[in-house]
């Protein structure tokens, strides 16, 4: 009996429709198909309207740094509601099956992630950065290296080891310029011998790198690793103004590649340690713990330091945390609930929210990650090339 091939049965408007819907290890599949499948799915257009509708549901991809060796992690992608439903056998099934990789992950954007390597000499040391996508298995090549000289203003001796971090602190950060349609990596340089800050881009596929701005102002971040959001990449940390610090977030506008600075609210600036931020349902977040407290403050606009609104001020009592905990932290949100994970003496607990209801529906542990950070990536699978 001869077969009817789907091509005919089906236009290619509705081939697009039924297929962006699919996973990308499908589509690798069904590029197979026939040419015209391949041509579809390999479609630019196609590819956009697939990462759209991927990023309605996106993974988290956690990462776990041993403390003191930074180049060792372990990453595992999760659905947000199975790791909502059931935190720790989730986490560590997904562990169990995760290898160890000697990379330096700092950004994860349109299904794309980035990771950071480097060299030192007695002179000076080098950076490039690598796009991967761990869906298609595809890895771009390693970029054109940054080289950053000691500009410490002193002679090097051969009996002293500098310390490079304190020499050039550097932050990272990667995220999608959408009105140039590029991928950008951005390293904020403080030279803290000079007390200076330049800013250095490289977009995916240049042959060099680029450096935007130099000014002097002063500015430390409590994590190298910025928050991506919606053509933006940010920082928390405290600027020098006066001999004093003040607590803000240093955001990286991709768009027109320039700097500035967010205040966050005053009645939470306190004490400096005790804050993080993130990104939760599309919205930049600030954490606080408090001495008794635990606040959330989500910033609608990124680019609108005035549309700050409260999502969340919980006693730790509440919490049912005996005490303070600087390392409560949020790792996602679903509907009204929220999860949330803190570590004490070693190990991890997991606490599940109920923002409608103000209460703690259940508490999930104990999980031991012994000398383990853990921080969080929302990851949206996709067809998006580093090639």
């Amino acid at each position: 009996m001869a077969t009817i091939s789907s091509d005919r049965i089906l236009n290619d408007d509705l081939i697009v429709e039924i297929l962006s819907w699919l996973p990308v290890t499908s589509l690798g599949r069904f590029r197979c198909v026939s040419k015209t499948w391949k041509f579809l799915i390999s479609n630019t257009c196609f590819v956009k309207l697939h990462l759209e509708r991927s990023s309605r549901n996106p993974q988290l991809l956690l990462m776990l740094i041993k403390e003191h060796e930074k180049q060792c992690f372990i990453a595992s992608f999760f659905s947000v509601s199975s790791l909502i439903q059931n935190p720790v056998s989730t986490f560590r099934d997904s562990l169990d099956h995760s290898p160890n990789r000697r990379r330096i992950l700092f950004g994860s954007c349109n299904g794309l992630l980035c990771t950071h390597d480097s060299v030192s000499t007695d002179e000076s040391e080098e950076h490039w950065v690598n796009f991967w996508n761990p869906v298609t298995k595809i890895s771009s090549r390693s970029s054109p290296s940054l080289r950053l000289s000691y500009d410490t203003g002193f002679p090097y001796h051969n009996n002293f080891e500098y310390n490079t971090d304190f020499l050039h602190r550097k932050n990272f950060g990667f995220g999608y310029d959408d009105r140039r349609d590029c991928y950008k990596v951005v390293i904020i340089l403080f030279h803290t011998g000079q007390r200076r800050t330049s800013v250095w881009i490289y977009c995916m596929g240049d042959v060099c790198w680029r450096r935007t701005m130099i000014n002097y102002s002063t500015f430390h971040s409590f994590d190298s690793n910025g928050h991506s959001l919606n053509g933006t990449v940010n920082w928390l940390g405290f600027s020098s103004e006066e001999s004093r610090m003040k607590l803000r977030i240093l955001s990286y506008d991709l768009h027109n590649d320039t700097c500035r600075y967010l205040s966050v609210p005053e009645l939470l600036c306190k004490e400096l340690s005790a804050n993080s931020i993130g990104v939760l349902n599309g919205c930049l977040c600030f954490s606080h713990c408090g001495k008794t407290d635990f606040d959330v403050l989500v910033l609608k606009d990124v680019r609108d330091e005035t549309s700050w609104t409260h999502l969340l001020s919980v006693s730790y009592k509440s919490l049912q945390i005996k005490e303070h905990n600087s390392n409560l932290r949020i790792l996602c949100m679903s509907g009204d609930l929220l999860l949330l994970t803190y570590s004490k003496m070693g190990y991890r607990d997991f606490i599940v929210f109920n923002l409608k209801d103000n209460k703690v529906e259940r508490i999930e542990g104990i999980f031991q990650l012994l000398l383990f950070n853990i921080f969080s990536f929302h990851y949206a699978p996709s067809l998006i090339s580093p090639i």
